[in-house]
This record gives structure tokens, sequence and C-alpha cells, in this order.
């Protein structure tokens, strides 16, 4: 399977979507995932070191070389799965007009449309779905920052109506995030971790026998977040995961 991340926009979470989730829900199914970042910037892939995520970071330049970058991409084995982060601004341009160029937006069995919570963001949602809903791919949109799932008509008032019905995941702002960019690991990663959380018990266990309460703390503060993870996977990530293998068994654009 082939998942690409896309919005002509920068800043709307697309690599926090391809990794935590997008690639992660590849790692759920016992699948090797490789997340191609095509960026000449942003090198977010780099920080997870310790990933069962294999990553690679490609420079797009001016997009001579588009073409000839997206058939090295697209046209590999059948039997890996591969996440692609497109950069925003004008990487995203090129990379879409490489795609219609080549017709090799048909090896694409998802996009992902990360977005946030303000006016822009929508605009700029709707100005990437309108480009790329021609290809006749799914799509879903990944509404990003959420403050409080159960207030998200709320925050994300304007998206319901502009795509009323849309197949939409959400992901909500936690600590989780940075304790995975921490330990070079997806959140998924984390929350199966018991053997880092067993050390960080019996760090704690030696902490309180020594009655260092700045270790105390800060342990205790750590064991919490990774308590998190697995609430976060369970009530975030697996429902997301879901979806996206729903989409895609579903087909079509809309």
């Amino acid at each position: 399977m082939t998942i690409a991340v896309v919005n002509t926009k920068g800043g709307a979470s697309k690599s926090t979507v391809a990794f935590q989730v997008a690639a992660a829900s590849f790692l759920a199914k016992n699948e090797d995932v490789k997340l191609i970042e095509f960026d000449d910037e942003n090198k977010d892939s780099a920080t997870f070191s310790h990933s069962q995520i294999q990553t690679e970071q490609v420079e797009i330049g001016n997009g001579t070389d588009v073409e000839e970058v997206l058939k090295s991409t697209l046209l590999i084995s059948k039997e890996q799965n591969i996440v692609i982060d497109v950069g925003g601004n004008k990487t995203t341009t090129i990379i879409i007009e490489g795609l219609k160029k080549t017709r090799l937006y048909r090896k694409i069995d998802l996009f992902i449309i990360p977005m946030s919570g303000g006016y822009q963001d929508l605009k700029n949602a709707e100005k990437t779905f309108e480009i790329i809903k021609e290809f006749g791919v799914p799509v879903i949109f990944a509404l990003s920052r959420v403050r409080n799932p159960k207030r998200l008509h709320f925050q994300y008032g304007d998206f319901f109506q502009t795509f009323p019905g849309a197949r939409h995941i959400i992901l909500t702002e936690s600590d989780v995030i940075d304790l995975s960019r921490q330990n070079g690991k997806s959140v998924f990663e984390i929350a199966h971790d018991k053997e880092k959380k067993e050390a960080l018990e019996a760090l704690l266990d030696e902490a309180f026998d020594a009655d260092d309460n700045r270790k105390i703390g800060q342990i205790s503060t750590l064991l919490q977040i990774f308590d998190e993870s697995e609430e976060y996977l369970k009530d975030i990530l697996t429902p997301a995961f879901e979806v996206i293998e729903k989409r895609v068994s579903d087909g079509c654009a809309a």
C-alpha cells in the first residue's frame, strides 16, 4: 500500500500524521513500512532514529528531476508499504504536477490531508482537495491539534460545514508526541515498549530509596506520559488506523 500525506500549506502537522498515524498503521499490522520525506528543508524523520519505521529524506529542489524521483519511489517492489510525506508550499505543487504528468497517482492508495483548526488551514485543505480529487483516489482528512474530542465540532465547525460527511481522523494535542521525539520512536512503539517502562519503574524505586525528590518528580512524570501513550494508542491511534483501512477498502474519492 502507498499513502501520500499532502497539504499545500506548511505547518499543518503533515510529518506528525505521516509518521505517527500513516506509517504506524502498518506497524499495527506487523508489516514493514518506509517513510519517504519529500522536503528540502525539514528533516523531521531523522528524529526517529530508533524506530522500526524506515525513513529517507529526498530533496526536490526546483523539480527538474521530479518525474524520475517519483518513478524510483513508486515503481519499486510491490511488497513494500510506502508513506510519502510531501513538504508544503512549492514542494506540494511540484509533486502533484509530477504525479499528473506521469500518471503515477494511480500507484497511490490513499491521500491524507492534515489540517489545523484555523480558517486559513481550512482554505488550504480545501485547495489541496480540489487539486487531488480528480485523481479518483480515496482521501481522508486528519484534524490535528484537537484540544478536546468531545468539542470537535466546535473547534472544526467550518470543516464539517465545508466537507459534510467527509471521512476524517483526529490527532489530539498530547505530551506523548514530545515523548515520542525524545525516544526516537513512534507513539505506537512507545505504547508497546514494556522494557523501557519497566526500566523507568526500577529507576523510580531507586530514587525513592535514595529519597531523591528531584529524580522522583522527573521519573514519575515520564511514567505518567508512558501511561498516557497507551491511552493515546487506544483512543486516538487505533481508531485512526481503522479509518485508514476502511477508507482504502471502500475506494472512490468522495
